[in-house]
Order: structure tokens, then sequence, then C-alpha cells
């Protein structure tokens, strides 16, 4: 037929076509119960926009409820298509709910009704005019009517039916039809809500600054959107606000917002610091380090904030941010430039180091710091809240004794999961912190990960991570060891052959399926331990003829099961069983097959 020999046919994939083919010779029929179930799943699950568009297309299909459905939750249908769907399933809604609203609503609803019916187009309208009379009255007892569009003929240009249209913003058409100076009065008073959402999210700023003095916007409006917000300029525009800027609730929004730029977020993170710090009242030496070191990265724009928070909650840290503020002023080129050149040949001096270690913000600074031959400078460093465990964790691996140890005994990056496991694999840990950190690990993953570290030299530290494994292993679910099992690559079996060997239920679940890898087979048939039931599982397994060391692994495994052996031996070209016969392992009963 010459449908299917269409140009357009060339980028589907087979199944594509399958399901083209398939619409095409339904499409000129009225469809059975059955077969409107088949084109819903389709239009429900096809990711192919030209067979979307092509159910789309067919109004007689339309005609059935469920498909219009399946099409507007279809991300993959055209958006202009599914936009006009979406439309249509909305005023089916209403329509079904009318009855039961309250009846001061009703008319409102009927307004909104026909408001809907208006924009849907031509060819829409008449499916939904029919939808309705449906669900307006039963003509027969299977409640479809009598009236149906005409049939499509055989004969299509499937070239253009099938051509999903252009896609069409929502912006468009109001760009295209109002001014800006319209727009710019709209987004400063409008009360309808999707409106000024699409203002703030507009690329011109103007429109955007006017939806922002809009009196109709409130603070859970507004967070909302700086959550969704695709322009990094908005968050400028809110923070430039007087009316925001002061407000917790939109900063932590803009802080937690996905879109938010990296400088933005570092200026507001500084900020939370210092004020957390500030609100709980230390005044050891550490804290007060700490302090000193947030005051010196805050931002300038951010002192506002930070004065507005003292006045209201700590009025005596007043002079202190006053005093910060001068010094900002007067040695920010300092600040910016961070240490001077040094001349050839001359080493920072350390009180120098220390400054950096203390203020930097550059990775590479703090990891020269991390290094530093002076403790002072890996003391003072360990607390710089720019530290971050990225490059903590590539310093570990190289730290002398005093060094982990410190880290081991820190506040908050002794308490860290990842610095923990980091640590245990510094041979330089002391054996009662390794004993006192492998409490941290709680994953089969970590404990193996530890246990094949040959460089970990405490025998105790390795004994109580295996005793970890096998209480962990032991509580697990037979699904969960499975899991466990698979993600290892059968190295649990090595580490706990008792526990995981007796478990005969859960190997014979795992060797069940089709996809398991070949390693954790060749594991099972080489140990001696296996049950006879999980080899003779092994010896039927689908993947075993592409693995002929498998094979021989179950052969000279005496526990084998006689007929397994003797179908696997058959399995075997004549070179391999004559490589088996050299082992002095094989089992007399295949020697005898074999002469």
């Amino acid at each position: 037929m010459a449908e299917f020999q269409q140009p357009f046919l060339a980028s589907f994939t087979n199944q594509e076509r399958l399901h083209f083919r398939n619409l095409v010779l339904l499409r000129p029929q009225l469809p059975s119960e059955r077969q409107y179930q088949l084109i819903e799943g389709l239009a429900r699950n096809l990711l192919n926009p030209r067979l979307l568009t092509l159910i789309a297309r067919t109004p007689h299909w339309l005609l059935h409820a469920p498909i219009i459905q399946a099409l507007a939750e279809n991300d993959a249908t055209p958006e202009a298509l599914r936009r006009d769907l979406e439309l249509a399933v909305s005023l089916f809604d209403l329509m079904h709910t009318m009855d039961r609203a309250p009846a001061a609503e009703r008319e409102e609803r009927a307004e909104t009704v026909k408001v809907v019916y208006a924009q849907l187009p031509l060819e829409l309208k008449a499916i939904v005019k029919q939808q309705l009379k449906q669900l307006a009255r039963q003509v027969n007892p299977s409640g479809l009517t009598q009236e149906l569009p005409p049939l499509p003929a055989e004969d299509q240009d499937w070239e253009t039916l099938t051509e999903p249209p252009q896609s069409r913003t929502a912006t468009q058409p109001m760009l295209a039809q109002v001014s800006k100076e319209e727009l710019l009065a709209r987004a400063e008073t409008t009360h309808v809500q999707e409106e000024l959402l699409d203002a703030l999210a507009s690329p011109d700023a103007e429109i955007r600054q006017a939806a922002l003095h809009n009196p109709m916007i409130s603070e859970e409006l507004l967070a909302e959107t700086i959550q969704t917000a695709e322009i990094p300029d908005l968050f400028e525009d809110v923070y430039a606000e007087a009316r925001w800027y002061f407000r917790e609730p939109i900063r932590e929004a803009m802080y937690d917002a996905p879109r938010l730029p990296d400088p933005f977020a570092k200026k507001l993170r500084v900020s939370r610091d210092l004020l957390a710090e500030l609100s709980k009242g230390s005044r050891g030496p550490r804290a007060l380090n700490r302090i000193a070191s947030l005051f010196t990265q805050l931002d300038e724009t951010e002192y506002q904030f930070i004065t507005f928070w003292a006045k209201r909650s700590a009025p005596n840290l007043l002079r202190v941010i006053k005093i910060f503020y001068d010094r900002l002023q007067r040695k920010r080129t300092t600040q910016v430039s961070g240490l001077s050149t040094q001349p050839e040949g001359r080493w920072a001096s350390l009180e120098e180091r220390v400054f950096m270690a203390n203020q930097s913000t550059q990775p590479d600074q703090m990891m020269a710091a991390l290094r530093d031959p002076d403790p002072t400078v890996f003391t003072v460093v360990l607390e710089n809240p720019g530290l971050t465990p990225r490059e903590l964790l590539s310093s570990i691996p190289a730290m002398d004794p005093l060094r982990v140890e410190k880290v081991a005994a820190h506040s908050s990056w002794g308490e860290n999961p990842a610095i923990q496991e980091a640590l245990l694999h510094n041979a330089h840990l002391s054996q009662p912190t390794a004993l006192r950190l492998l409490r941290s690990l709680t994953t089969p993953r970590a404990l193996l990960d530890l246990l094949r570290d040959l460089r970990i030299p405490h025998l105790e530290v390795k004994q109580q991570a295996l005793e970890s494994l096998r209480s962990l292993y032991l509580a697990m679910t037979i699904q969960q060891r499975i899991v466990a099992l698979r993600a290892s690559g059968g190295e649990l079996i090595r580490h706990l052959p008792q526990d995981v060997l007796k478990d005969e239920e859960t190997l014979k679940q795992m060797v069940t399926d089709r996809q398991l890898d070949p390693s954790i087979l060749l594991r099972l048939a080489r140990n001696k331990q296996t049950p006879r039931a999980i080899l003779e599982a092994i010896a039927a397994h689908p993947t075993l003829m592409a693995h002929p060391s498998i094979m021989s692994e179950l052969l000279l495994n005496p526990k084998t099961p006689r007929e397994s052996a003797t179908r696997v031996w058959g399995l075997l070209s004549e070179s391999e069983q004559l490589q088996l016969l050299r082992s002095p392992h094989l089992p007399a009963t295949l020697r005898h097959l074999a002469s």
C-alpha cells in the first residue's frame, strides 16, 4: 500500500511503523469498543509526535472521551494540539460538575463554559458539541448518539496529515495584539493571577518591574514564582525592591530556587551562616573566629539586612556590624586581591597563610592550606565556612596522623558520613578512632570497600567490619539480600560464605533471574558449599552456553547432581572435554563417559 511507503517513515522505529500501519487500517472504519481501548492506550503512551497528531486529527476517534483525555495528558502530544485538547477536557469537567454547583456559582460557571468554548478551534467545537450532547441525554442504552462525523477516506495525504502544527506560545498572540504600554498597565493593575505570573516571567525588565509593583502580589505567590523562575534577572529585580529585600521567606525562596546564579547564592548563604552564628551567642575562640571570617566574606549589599536583623534581635551587635563595615570600606582592595604578589624566592609568612586560610573562598588556596606544613594553618582552614567536603576528601589520603585525628575529632567534619568513610581508609588513623568511626558505616558497599582495602593495618577494625556486614546481611529481607549480592558482584559470598550459602531461598530466587551477572554464577558454581539445588538451577540457566568457564566449574564441583553434570558434559566441545580430563578433580562418572 502507498501509505506504508511514506518518506517520513524512515525516521520511525519498527514498532512505530507497526503502530502507524494499525492506525491507517483502523481510520476509515468505526472502531469497536476493543479498538477504542487500543487507540486510547496508544494516545496515552506513544512518544512519536506524528502518530499522536494522526490520532488527534481523526474526528470520530475523539468522540471517545478517554482518547481526548489521554492525548491531553501525554507530554509528547504537540503543544499546539495539546493546549486545545486540554481546553476540551476542562470544558467537560465544568459540565460534569455544573448540576452539583451551588446556585450562586452556576451563572459564573456558565459564563466560563462559554468563554472556554469560544477559544476552541472550529474542528474541535463539533467534537465537543457531540460530547456534550452525550452528556446531556443518552439516545440508546450504550450511551452513544447516532450523530457521527463522516468517516475519512482511505486515500489521504499522510505527510500533511501527520505533520505536527507549529507550536505557539501563550505570549505570542498577546504580544502581537497588545501594545507595550497596555502590557505595562495590565502588569501593574491586573487581578488575574495567571496574567500576573506571565508578567513576572516576561523577558522584558519593565514589565517585570511593573508586575512587582502590583498590589495583588502576596508573599506566598512571589515565593512560589521565584521557585520556578527561569529568568536570572528576576532574582535581582526582587532583591532590589525594599518591599521584599527584608522578608526572610522571600530570601529563603531565592536561596532554594534551582536557577539562582551561584554568586547570588553564595551572597545569601554567607548572610544565613552569619546570622545563625550570631543567634547562638557563642563566645568561644572558635566561634568568634568563624564569625570574623563570615564578616570578611559578607557582601556589602547584605549589611542593610544584617543591620535590620540586629535592630530587632540583637541591638548590642550594631556597633560590631559598623566596625566590620568600616573595615570593609578601608580594605576593599586587600579583600578582593587576597595576598599581594610575593617577591621571587620568598615564601608567604605564617601570618599571611593564616589570613588566607581564614578568609579564602578559592578551592586551590584552601587545598594549599590543608597541605600547609604548619598545623596552625590546617586548624584555621577547617573552620573556614567556604571549605567544602570536596577539598577535604581529596586531602585525607595524604594526611599525617596528627591531621587525620584532628579531622576525626572535629565537631562538624567528624560527623560527616563521607568524611568518616574516607578517614577509615587512611592508614594513619588510630585503632580506637577507627573503631568509633566504623559505627557510621551502614551500607554493604562501604563495609566491603573497607574489607578489600589492603592498606588498613588494624585487624580488629576489619574483624569488626566483617561482623557489622554479617549483622546487616542477616537483618535484610530476601529482596534486599538479592540486591546486595548483585550490587557486590557476588563478593558477599567470599566474605560471608556460611551466611550466604546457607540462605538457599535467597539464592534460588536470585539464580532464576535470566539477567543475572555471570560472575555471580561462576562464584556459586566454583564454591563447594553451594547447595545442590542451586547448582542444578545454574546448570539450567540460559546464560550457561555462552560461558564455558561456568560449565567447567560445575563439572569440577562434586556436589553438582549427576544428571545435570551429564547434560552439561554433552554441551562441551571435544577440546574442552580433553582439557577437563587433565584435571585430577574431575569426577569419575564423567571420566567413564569420556571413555
